[in-house]
């Protein structure tokens, strides 16, 4: 059976203590109100908190500004590029590939900097945007999924918490649940990073901290005939 929006706020309900249920998100209950309030923001949080597989998501990036053509780019980029509408998150950039040959189940970091930034569009509005030197970019990005029905179980185990841990001031104003709940969430999050580690390839998909101090986090990508880690969005112009 797939999970639902009203199952998950039901189970942050009862995560919290509530003796209540909703039956929708609108029903105009205090319970709902609170639920329809944080629930986007709770499922950002979550998504953010761990490179999903289920939301995981490739493109090519599109170009807004080449340096090399004389238009304006911030220093030192030469490429800027549009975030695709649902990205939450920036995994990493990709080159330009030509998949040639079988590829060797070998981890080879190569790194391709990134960062990003803000722009405005031809109409004045603020847009969030990607700077980097590598032409014909493609992104690895954390999708913004708002169907509950593909979420991974464990995704679900996770974000039951962090919503919840939204709701126990308002509903309960108990800050000591509140606390146990954002615990329960990152203890949840963090055995969650493995359990995604050990689908698929075994290549680390995460940014533990000595890595990130060295501007690298790893997922698996096709180079030629080679696997490869790739980079975050940490660079030397951070």
């Amino acid at each position: 059976m797939s999970t639902n929006q009203v199952q998950i706020c039901n189970l942050a309900l009862a995560a919290v203590g509530t003796r209540s249920t909703i039956a929708s998100l609108d029903e105009g209950s205090g319970e709902s109100n609170q639920c329809s309030l944080h629930y986007d923001v709770a499922l950002e949080a979550a998504l953010r908190g761990v490179h999903w597989n289920f939301a995981r998501k490739q493109v090519q990036l599109a170009l807004i500004a080449d340096a090399t053509q004389g238009q304006a780019v911030p220093q030192p980029w030469t490429y800027e590029y549009a975030l695709p509408a649902n990205c939450l998150l920036a995994r990493f950039v990709l080159p330009q590939m030509a998949i040639t040959g079988a590829p060797f189940p070998v981890a080879q970091q190569r790194p391709v900097p990134f960062i990003i930034g803000s722009d405005e569009d031809s109409d004045g509005n603020d847009i969030t945007v990607l700077l980097t030197n590598e032409p014909l970019a493609q992104l690895v990005y954390t999708a913004r999924i708002t169907n509950p029905a593909i979420y991974d179980p464990s995704f679900v185990d996770a974000f039951v918490p962090v919503l919840g841990s939204k709701l126990a001031i308002p509903l309960t104003g108990d800050k000591g649940t509140r606390q146990t709940l954002i615990q329960l969430a990152q203890a949840l999050l963090n055995g969650a990073q493995v359990s995604n580690g050990n689908e698929g390839l075994t290549v680390i998909d995460h940014q533990p901290d000595w890595m990130r101090v060295r501007g690298f986090a790893a997922d698996w990508i096709p180079d030629g005939s080679q696997w490869f880690n790739a980079p975050i969005a940490l660079t030397p112009y951070d």
